[in-house]
């Protein structure tokens, strides 16, 4: 039987296990995260006695996201941790315990799933030993297809000497790494959490995508597989000017920009010429960065055909970028 729309993969949606260790109350350090589910409908993730922020049941209960997947004519949802599970502030060890919970609950919801989730893990990158060996259990015995990492590490840029030995891991391994900027990222000035959300974020991703392209990491790592949330945040816009101060031949950096994949949530369908432009047709992904962003709020489907209707991309770009660019990247 035909399909009543073309195959929809979302790779860019959030989750949060119920069950992780209780680490803020063993060791008294209040900035461990937890989820703290006050009824079948709503939780709090929980920082000690603080309230993060308040959740919808479909971040830990996988019945629920089915039910909207199926609403919303969305076949595959890859879930990633949320930023605030990027714990790289904290004692490597701990945060290797926290990774192998989170990972063993995102392993969790996937199985439950009936095939609908695919799901990437996070590793404790602040000692890359450690995290190269849980990326290798998570994508081994978990049979998780790839990685999340953080915009920034302890301070560390993704370029840092100190963390190419993970890189190379991946690239060896053909482990797909999904950027996605932090919670309190590098970026100042942020004076609000709208300004942090809607502004930082991006530029942490400009930065961290700047580490990779012009801070040696692709071109040393001609297999490495990376893919920007959001679009790759400001960068698209300031590539051109990056290029005006820096020595590397403009083409070569134009030729590693597109070795890289993004999502496509970037709320305008107008902006997405621009990314096809700077990462190829084949390199732009589906996101809708749920259930923080419920399609009721943005749509990340309607808006491709809203840019296929007015001319920004082509049927044929819409039905890669909805889902076939998102099992290239996860193909290993």
């Amino acid at each position: 039987m035909t399909s009543p729309h073309p195959l929809t993969v979302d790779l860019h949606a959030h989750v949060f296990p119920p069950q992780l260790p209780e680490l803020g109350a063993e060791t008294g350090d209040d900035r461990w995260p937890r989820l703290v589910v006050t009824d079948d409908q709503v939780g709090e993730i929980r920082r000690g006695g603080s309230v993060f922020r308040v959740v919808q049941a479909p971040l830990w209960d996988i019945g629920r996201r089915l039910a909207v997947m199926d609403d919303h004519h969305v076949d595959v949802q890859v879930v990633s941790p949320m930023p605030i599970a990027l714990t790289y502030w904290s004692d490597p060890g701990l945060a290797a315990r926290y990774a192998r919970a989170f990972n063993d609950g995102v392993a969790g919801a996937v199985a439950a799933s009936n095939g609908k989730l695919r799901g990437l893990g996070t590793v404790p990158l602040q000692d890359p030993a450690l995290a190269i060996a849980e990326m290798r259990r998570a994508t081994g015995e978990l049979q998780l297809d790839g990685i999340e990492i953080g915009t920034v590490v302890n301070g560390r840029e993704l370029s840092d000497e100190s963390l190419r030995g993970f890189f190379r891991a991946a690239a060896e391994g053909g482990v797909p790494l999904f950027v996605h900027p932090i919670d309190g990222g590098g970026a100042t000035r942020c004076s609000s959490p709208v300004i942090d959300f809607a502004i930082g974020m991006h530029t942490d991703t400009a930065l961290s995508t700047y580490a990779l392209v012009y801070g040696g990491v692709l071109e040393e790592l001609t297999d490495l597989r990376v893919c920007l949330s959001h679009g790759g945040g400001a960068f698209p816009w300031t590539h051109p000017r990056l290029g005006l101060f820096d020595s590397h031949d403009r083409k070569v950096l134009d030729t590693l920009v597109r070795r890289l994949w993004a999502d496509a949530l970037v709320f305008d369908p107008r902006h997405l010429p621009l990314l096809v432009e700077r990462y190829g047709a084949d390199h732009i992904a589906l996101g809708s960065d749920y259930p923080f962003i419920p399609p009721d709020v943005h749509d990340p489907v309607a808006m491709l055909a809203e840019a296929e209707a007015s001319g920004a991309i082509d049927g044929s770009t819409r039905s890669a970028i909805l889902g076939a660019n998102a099992l290239a990247f996860l193909a290993r």
